[in-house]
């Protein structure tokens, strides 16, 4: 079924997904947080030791990570064009897909480092 979606359907389908993800988590990081009586650096420390809890937040970087460069690259694609910005639309397109690239690796690696 998957497979008879067009490339713009697939990408929204995934965006979408990653969009649930995030809630997901969100919701259950924040209910940790509203359920503990109080937050100190040892529960949370126990809380982020857990291999689930890593696996999880790790799914949630993933899923940020995914959902940023296809977001980016949608809203890249309609306003940072030629038909805009003339000869300058191309490179302000992959100028800021680059950071976009940039930052998200950053972000990624630097909360797997933390994580793990």
């Amino acid at each position: 079924m998957f497979s008879r979606l067009g490339h713009g359907s697939k990408e929204f389908l995934i965006i979408r997904v990653c969009a649930v993800l995030i809630l997901f988590y969100t919701l259950y990081l924040g209910g940790f947080v509203l359920l503990t009586d109080e937050v100190t650096f040892n529960q949370w420390s126990v809380f982020f030791n857990n291999p689930i809890n890593k696996i999880l937040t790790s799914l949630f970087f993933l899923a940020f990570a995914v959902h940023t460069w296809l977001g980016t690259w949608a809203v890249a694609s309609d306003y940072l064009t030629p038909r805009i910005f003339g000869n300058l639309g191309r490179a302000m397109f992959v100028g800021f897909r680059s950071i976009v690239a940039a930052i998200i690796a950053l972000v990624l690696t630097w909360a797997i480092i933390i994580i793990w």
